[in-house]
């Protein structure tokens, strides 16, 4: 049998494995597979969407550019070192945190990881969806009302499923092929662009009233694609066997979520100032001012783009879904999710551009939760030197090393409940505004201060307060990965 029908065969079959441990001797992933899942993933309408927004905010290309490039990069560097805690443990991120916030406090993680994912599903299936009604409206003249983006939905949402339940060999796939296929369409899409786009624009009106704030909140939303993030890489870097450089697998995670995302906002942005109503949604905007020969390209792009993303987060839902301690089965969990999320998109239907607004401003807010999460897991990551019990992390009884008081790690859970709060404190969205955001003059602090004091609070605690170590017993000392 040749090495492609191998492969083919192994693509073609669904994945058995759940949230338990990894062995190594199926760990065979690397960490450019974990550099294309997050590059490929990026190149989807509902990511670019939220890269044209600085253009939307009010600012011009140069402060867009720079609001994008720094908060990329910021929150990039933030994600990388949490693969680590999966390639060590075996398991995904939500699990693998029960390592520091116990067995049963890794219910935070799980829940935060599934809200994220459906919210991100929804916002890819809905702009996937707004692809397929815009490109077949100037192709082939078929209307733009709500049946035909109803079909779209259907399309997306039916494919996205199915990568999802083929598991992780299907997804990296799909990854890949994105990187490549959509992303050479998206960066060829700014050349066809250039002769619309005026490298002196200026902007308009600033969402905030002054330019500071408004670059402050720009920079902070793009930055919290990157952090939104920080649960799902430990769906792929788990299949990364430890013998394989923890440092590397580091910076190709934050790599390919910078490269990923600055290669499909930059040109989103770029093209968003084409545009001449910004009020205009993204999908609808740029597919209506493409040229008539490039309409079949970016439509593709934008229903294909889709589809990875979204199969990223089904997937990472259904296994977060898994890790809550349910009898449930990797696919059943899937497929749950997967109804799930189509429901939210059927609701959403009737009004997606409001919807998609709705949906980036509870991101944002979810985001504040997930900030004080990977920096509590950073934390801890870097007080236990690296060292876990993976077969502990499955033992939700007494006996396991990660129980804690009764399944919870207190200082991590009251960490992460105070960040959580000081993140709401300063949180501004088109949903939700907290009352200290006028006393730094308007600007969205909510992930960044959330993440501050979750790790501070958290280093304190643990440090004034250490549980007693526990007695390793000879099965578990085996078990300990350096």
């Amino acid at each position: 049998m040749s090495k492609q029908t191998v492969k083919m065969k192994e693509h073609s079959s669904i994945e058995t494995r759940g949230v338990d441990m990894i062995p190594e001797n199926e760990r065979n992933s690397k960490a450019s597979n974990v550099f294309y899942v997050l590059c490929g993933s990026q190149f989807a309408f509902g990511i670019m969407a939220i890269g044209s927004l600085p253009i939307v905010f009010g600012l011009g290309w140069w402060a867009a550019f720079w609001a994008l490039t720094v908060g990329l990069a910021i929150g990039s560097i933030a994600i990388g070192p949490i693969s680590i805690l999966s390639q060590r443990t075996g398991t995904n991120g939500a699990l693998a945190s029960g390592a520091h916030f116990g067995v049963k406090g890794r219910i935070i993680g799980s829940l935060l990881n599934i809200v994220i994912a459906i919210g991100f599903y929804a916002l890819m299936v809905w702009t996937g969806a707004q692809a397929f009604v815009a490109g077949g409206h100037r192709l082939f003249g078929w209307s733009e009302g709500t049946g035909t983006l109803l079909i779209g939905c259907i399309i997306v949402s039916v494919i996205t499923a199915i990568v999802a339940i083929m598991g992780h060999k299907v997804v990296v796939l799909f990854e890949k092929i994105g990187t490549y296929l959509v992303g050479s369409i998206v960066i060829l899409s700014v050349f066809i662009f250039a002769s619309k786009f005026n490298v002196s624009y200026e902007g308009g009106h600033y969402l905030l009233g002054g330019f500071w704030p408004t670059w402050a909140l720009a920079m902070l939303v793009v930055a919290s694609v990157p952090i939104s993030y920080a649960p799902f890489v430990g769906d792929y870097s788990r299949y990364v066997p430890n013998s394989h450089s923890s440092t590397k697998l580091a910076g190709a995670t934050s790599l390919g979520m910078f490269v990923g995302c600055w290669l499909a906002m930059v040109p989103a942005s770029f093209m968003m100032s084409t545009v001449k109503d910004l009020s205009t949604p993204f999908v609808t905007g740029i597919i209506g001012g493409a040229p008539s020969w490039w309409i079949a390209p970016i439509t593709i792009a934008g229903i294909f783009g889709a589809l990875p993303n979204g199969g990223l987060c089904l997937y990472s839902a259904g296994l977060s879904l898994e890790s809550l301690g349910w009898t449930l089965k990797r696919v059943t969990t899937t497929i749950i999710m997967a109804i799930v999320g189509f429901l939210l998109v059927f609701i959403g239907v009737q009004d997606v551009s409001n919807m998609i607004h709705l949906i980036d401003g509870f991101v944002i807010i979810i985001i504040v939760g997930v900030s004080p999460w990977l920096a509590i897991n950073l934390v801890g990551h870097y007080l236990v030197k690296g060292r876990y019990k993976p077969l502990d992390l499955h033992n939700s009884s007494t006996s396991s090393s990660y129980w804690y008081s009764s399944g919870f790690n207190i200082p991590a859970v009251i960490s992460w409940t105070i960040g959580l709060i000081v993140g709401l404190l300063f949180t501004s969205t088109s949903i939700f505004t907290g009352p200290f955001v006028s006393v730094v003059g308007g600007i969205d602090l909510s992930f960044t201060s959330s993440a501050l004091v979750g790790a501070i609070v958290y280093y304190a605690l643990t440090t004034l307060f250490p549980y007693p170590s526990r007695e390793v017993s000879s099965e578990v000392a085996e078990n300990i990965v350096p």
